[in-house]
């Protein structure tokens, strides 16, 4: 008998050695209450016993306790492939890619729709209404994809998007051809916008779902970095062609998500939700390759469904018992992604920059795109190893430091005082820098991770829309808080957001690293083990108090040196 992992799976290969192994099995099972179930399958003409811990025996928070690839290993001793996961993560992370188009396009084309000799002569009014209705049309794909993402699959639901992309960015490029311009680029930026909320729910889920448990954090956090480059890549464009150009650049990355999607298989989990575990089970061998023996996870998985009762999912049953606990942590994931000040933060990075001698608004964009980029490659890599709490309270800690500092700088210049601008311009970079390693990558990957299989769909969105909902009112509402509470105000108050995030994902957010998805799912249903931890133990203690000890000397640091 092989042990993997401390005695979670144990597997007998041989039949005829069965017998004279059953006592020192039953002696090894009896010493072990965790192995609860028994199952016999056949594959390849090849008797074989398994048996499997389905009672999760150390709780979500328990440090000890890590789901590595050794957890996988099958019975013919082989490992589930990392490399198509990661390769069909990155064909549908062109979906994300197209996000980052999306919510970019109008950055580096500014005015310019306002010229009647390089635009279309639009007025002033009717460019801010071209800029924010994408975040309208975003709440509607989101509601949009939550019922096709069910319907239709993930994959299907990804290629509808990059349809509408493609015609949005095809609508915009044409639109100068036409007499009712303005009335054209606004249905070609409201289908870019329903694109965008659709795939900003179905990429995420879509990635949880194939992903390896040990690797899922990872790949999940390809969709922000992808975002990132995406945006990073419509200014570097943008600065060089003109916005039609633009678009029909964008266009040509949209008919490549269309393509490229048509190849990915479809999600395993979704698949056996439809009763179709063959296709499940073929479409698993594609993401594990073909030496996996996939019984195992299709077993979980049905295993899964059963226990839903075969439930197709409602509304009314997101605030019930497992699935209520699980939306109020994505959706408040999702309100502190967005009021904590990025949005803000984004409007005075120009000022900010000026401040500090540099007067290229394009470069402070591009600049602060680069950031995210790199740091959010790192939060790819950190997010399964340091695990998805310790990154999110390590990025508020730094958030809410950097925030203090801005607006102390707006205090001190509304009233007089001097302070230096790269002390300010310093404090932005920490601030994005710490939003991309945890709270703009790590909410989307959690939201896509804690829902049950059945509800997947239903409560993506509706979190999904929250999002969109939040970036929306955030926006309006600016002037008026700018207005009552002053600059360095509205800084502060982000500031006590963050803060107030780091006390809630240390209170209330479980670890999720390593656990596979009906792991999560048997956590918020209630059925944890009886030792099963709450307290957090293990997921990144040591560096959440190295962080906080940094961000009190770089606040003193800043200070001290503010005073000469």
């Amino acid at each position: 008998m092989k042990d993997h992992d401390k005695g979670n799976v144990y597997v007998i290969h041989d039949t005829m050695k069965r017998k004279k192994k059953k006592k020192k099995s039953r002696s090894t099972t009896a010493s072990s209450s965790s192995y609860s179930n028994y199952t016999s399958t056949t594959h390849g003409g090849h008797d074989t016993a398994l048996m499997i811990n389905h009672s999760n025996s150390r709780g979500l928070n328990d440090g000890n306790f890590n789901h590595n690839e050794d957890d996988e290993i099958n019975f013919y001793g082989r490992k589930p492939s990392t490399l198509y996961p990661f390769l069909y993560s990155l064909v549908v992370g062109i979906g994300a890619l197209m996000f980052g188009f999306g919510v970019g396009y109008t950055g580096p084309i500014k005015n310019v729709l306002q010229s009647k000799t390089e635009g279309i002569g639009i007025s002033s009014s009717q460019q801010d209404i071209f800029g924010s209705v994408a975040n309208i049309g975003a709440m509607g794909g989101a509601i949009v994809a939550g019922a096709l993402v069910d319907v239709l699959g993930r994959t299907r639901t990804i290629f509808t998007a990059g349809l509408l992309f493609l015609a949005g960015f095809l609508l915009i490029a044409f639109c100068s051809h036409v007499s009712q311009a303005f009335t054209i680029l606004m249905v070609g930026r409201v289908f870019c916008g329903v694109a965008v909320g659709m795939v900003s729910l179905c990429v995420p889920v879509y990635i949880a779902e194939i992903a390896p448990a040990a690797l899922r954090g990872g790949l999940g956090s390809i969709n922000q970095l992808a975002i990132t480059t995406g945006v990073f890549l419509v200014y570097m464009i943008g600065t060089e062609v003109d916005w039609k150009q633009l678009a029909w650049i964008s266009a040509i990355f949209a008919g490549g998500l269309c393509v490229t999607v048509l190849f990915v298989p479809q999600s395993p989990r979704w698949l056996c939700k439809k009763g179709r575990s063959e296709q499940a089970q073929s479409s698993l061998k594609r993401l594990r390759g073909e030496g996996y023996n996939t019984n195992m996870e299709i077993k979980q998985i049905l295993d899964g469904l059963e226990n839903e009762g075969g439930n197709q999912g409602s509304i009314a049953d997101l605030f019930r018992g497992g699935a209520k606990k699980a939306l109020i942590v994505g959706v408040l994931l999702m309100l502190f992604q967005q009021f904590s000040g990025i949005n803000v933060f984004v409007f005075y990075s120009a000022s900010i920059f000026e401040d500090a001698g540099v007067s290229d608004a394009n470069l402070s964009a591009i600049l602060f795109s680069i950031v995210q980029m790199i740091v959010t490659g790192i939060s790819c890599i950190l997010v399964d190893k340091a695990g998805r709490r310790a990154l999110l309270m390590t990025a508020g800690i730094g958030m809410c430091a950097s925030l203090i500092l801005l607006g102390y700088y707006f205090w001190l210049k509304d009233n007089g005082y001097y302070m230096s601008g790269k002390i300010a311009l310093v404090s932005s970079f920490v601030y994005i820098s710490a939003f991309s390693l945890g709270f703009g990558a790590i909410p989307w990957v959690i939201m896509s991770e804690i829902f049950p299989g059945h509800l997947r769909g239903i409560a993506s969105s509706f979190a999904t829309c929250v999002n969109w909902t939040s970036a929306f009112i955030v926006t309006e509402v600016f002037s008026s808080m700018k207005s009552a509470m002053g600059e360095s105000g509205v800084f502060w108050f982000y500031a006590a957001v963050c803060f107030l995030g780091v006390v809630y994902v240390l209170i209330f957010v479980p670890e999720t690293k390593g656990r596979t998805l009906e792991q999560i799912e048997g956590y918020f249903a209630g059925k944890p083990s009886p030792d099963q931890a709450r307290d957090g133990a293990g997921t990144g203690g040591a560096l959440v108090k190295l962080t906080t000890l940094l961000a009190v000397l770089f606040i003193g640091v800043c200070l001290f040196v503010s005073s000469f």
